[in-house]
């Protein structure tokens, strides 16, 4: 019998989708839980025959899909954020700051070995995507997200492939005390808007394509589809936050600018700038809660940017 703490989870970036590099870099992953597997789907026969007795059933689809969640954390979800993102993160210009654009035209795919080691269960997701990446965060608490995996191959060796694994990061992992940078417009939040709390998410509207004569049961192939870029936002009714909500009649464009930093030094910024308001969300009143506006926002046109800056 295993538990969680049994498990551990390796990933590599391929240069040829379902295919392992000549000599891959294999990471470990931070992670709080993840739910990767491969499910089968069966089809129930329909035939009558001289009895009642059903006739049995054949697996005719699959999937190897999961999620995994996590606690942000300087360099640990880097490879996430490229995935999700399609592109790389490139030197700004300025040292130790490098900027990752969203919204690339290729999806890179990873290989992902989970290995139970209680057990010797040896599961290698290859050809895999981020579907959909998330980050949150409130006044209390840490700033965590989740990452949606898809993947097109999938087996279960005897032996593992991963060899010569780098060490999982030991970067500390970052709490609303992390937050050093609020701004819609412009302008700080702090003491005017109150920000409460966020949620950022990039989805790359994943489409599975699954092709005849494959001789597999998962998709052999995911396409990408419009990238939608959304920021939901909780703020305190204020003069300065009332002023937003004319926005989502006006349809004129905002910003917005969300900043982290850990103990280490270690920084990220999300900057995105061109939003469409699409919900003010405005709280009902009553006497006992505090007005609030749950601001719905999407990004559009443009791409907006993560900068990082390495201690």
């Amino acid at each position: 019998m295993s538990k969680g703490t049994d498990v551990v989870i390796h990933i590599t970036k391929e240069e040829t989708p379902n295919t392992l590099p000549a000599l891959p870099e294999w990471h470990t992953l931070r992670r709080n839980s993840d739910s990767l597997k491969k499910t089968v789907s069966l089809t129930q026969s329909d035939e009558i025959v001289n009895s009642r007795f059903e006739q049995g059933s054949i697996a005719t689809s699959g999937e190897a899909t999961g999620n995994i969640e996590y606690e942000l954390s300087a360099l640990s979800q880097d490879m996430f954020l490229e995935g999700m993102a399609g592109n790389v993160f490139t030197d700004s210009g300025t040292p130790d700051v490098s900027t990752l654009e969203i919204g690339g035209d290729t999806l890179a795919t990873y290989t992902i070995v989970k290995h139970d080691k209680k057990v010797g269960l040896i599961q290698v997701f290859t050809g895999c995507r981020i579907g959909e990446l998330t980050i949150q965060g409130d006044t209390e608490g840490k700033i965590t997200g989740s990452v949606s995996v898809s993947a097109t191959g999938y087996a279960t060796p005897a032996v593992t492939p991963v060899t010569n694994p780098q060490a999982a990061t030991t970067t500390p992992f970052m709490s609303s005390l992390n937050l050093n940078s609020f701004k819609i417009n412009g302008e700080t939040t702090v003491g005017k808007a109150c920000a409460e709390s966020f949620t950022i998410t990039v989805n790359n509207n994943l489409t599975a394509k699954p092709c005849l004569a494959s001789g597999s049961l998962i998709p052999n192939r995911y396409t990408e589809g419009n990238v939608t870029i959304t920021l939901n936002v909780t703020l305190a009714l204020t003069a300065t936050s009332k002023e937003w909500i004319p926005y989502v009649e006006s349809r004129e464009t905002m910003t917005a600018e969300i900043g982290m930093e850990d103990t280490a030094g270690n920084a990220y910024g999300f900057h995105f700038t061109r939003l469409e308001l699409d919900n003010d969300g405005l709280s009902d009143t009553n006497k006992n809660d505090d007005h609030t506006l749950a601001m719905e926002f999407r990004h559009v046109k443009e791409a907006p940017t993560i900068t990082r800056t390495t201690a």
